[in-house]
């Protein structure tokens, strides 16, 4: 019981400590060794930086070059989030483009 109830509190602590402000140069300079920064960063991104309507360009000002690789085409740039703070997976940051503007932009956990 007591093992079980550490757990979750683990767990809760690990999910509660997101939601850090974006910040582009340690987007760009991310090296994987600050686990989450990405992760925790991702919702500020999405949500207060307008990136709708963005060019390619200046999404790649501010983000840096795409981590494409197998899941990119011209219209999809692809960002790796390292760790997800649940289970496992590791997130990703899709952008979706048309007519070289951002029109999407998702958050995943795989």
């Amino acid at each position: 019981m007591t093992k079980t109830i550490s757990i979750i509190i683990l767990l809760i602590i690990m999910t509660s400590c997101s939601g850090k402000s974006f910040d582009s140069n340690k987007w760009k300079n991310w090296d994987g060794k600050e686990s989450f920064i990405r992760w925790d960063m991702a919702d500020d991104l999405i949500n207060n930086q307008e990136l709708r309507g963005k060019t390619q360009r200046e999404i790649e000002t501010l983000l840096g070059k795409p981590n494409n690789g197998q899941n990119s085409s011209a219209d999809l740039f692809y960002y790796d989030l390292g760790p997800c703070r649940s289970g496992i997976d590791y997130g990703s940051l899709y952008i979706k483009f048309k007519d070289e503007k951002v029109v999407q932009v998702e958050k995943h956990c795989n």
